[in-house]
C-alpha cells in the first residue's frame, strides 16, 4: 500500500512537470550593420615657444610667456632694450568634426646651453578649448615659465617638449 501511494504520487508529480514540445513556426529578423572609420587625431607645432633676450643677474629669476605672447619677468631675470623673438608656442589639432579631446602638457623640460649649462621650463599652460570645430580643427597657444639661475651663463639655449592629444 505504501508503494502504491508512492507510485501514485510520482505519477501525479510527473504529470504536472511534463513539458510540451509542440512545434512553432520559426521566425527570423534581419539587422543592418554599420561602422565608420574616423580620421585619427593629429597635432602639429606651427610656432616655437620663444622667451627672447634675457639678462641674468646674481639672483634667480623667471621669465613667463603667456598664451597671448606677453612676457613678464620676476626676480633676477631682466629684459634688455632689444627683446629678441618672444612668442608662445602654437599648435594645430585636426580630426573628427566636433570631437572632444584631451590635452597633456609636459611637467617640465630643460633647455641646454651652448656652453653646457641648462635652464628649466615649467608651468606650461594652454588656451585650448579641447573641442574640434565643424572643420575638424583647433589652433591653440601654449605658454610657460623659464627658470633662470643666478649668474646663468650667457649663450643660446635650446630644447624641445612634447604635447599629447587623444580623443575623449
Amino acid at each position: 500500500m505504501k508503494n502504491l501511494k508512492f507510485f501514485t504520487l510520482a505519477i501525479a508529480i510527473l504529470g504536472f512537470t511534463s513539458v510540451s514540445f509542440a512545434q512553432t513556426p520559426q521566425v527570423n529578423a534581419t539587422s543592418e550593420a554599420f561602422a565608420t572609420i574616423i580620421a585619427p587625431i593629429t597635432i602639429n607645432n606651427t610656432a616655437a615657444l620663444r622667451f627672447g633676450n634675457i639678462i641674468a643677474s646674481a639672483e634667480k629669476g623667471t621669465v613667463i610667456v603667456d598664451t597671448e605672447n606677453n612676457r613678464k619677468n620676476e626676480g633676477g631675470a631682466y629684459f634688455p632694450s632689444i627683446q629678441g623673438e618672444v612668442n608662445s608656442a602654437e599648435f594645430k589639432v585636426t580630426g573628427l568634426s566636433g570631437a572632444a579631446y584631451s590635452l597633456t602638457l609636459p611637467k617640465s623640460t630643460n633647455l641646454k646651453g651652448d656652453k653646457g649649462s641648462e635652464m628649466k621650463i615649467t608651468n606650461f599652460t594652454a588656451n585650448a578649448k579641447q573641442v574640434l570645430t565643424d572643420k575638424g580643427e583647433e589652433v591653440f597657444q601654449l605658454g610657460a615659465t623659464l627658470n633662470v639661475e643666478a649668474n646663468q651663463l650667457a649663450g643660446k639655449y635650446e630644447g624641445q617638449f612634447e604635447v599629447t592629444v587623444n580623443y575623449n
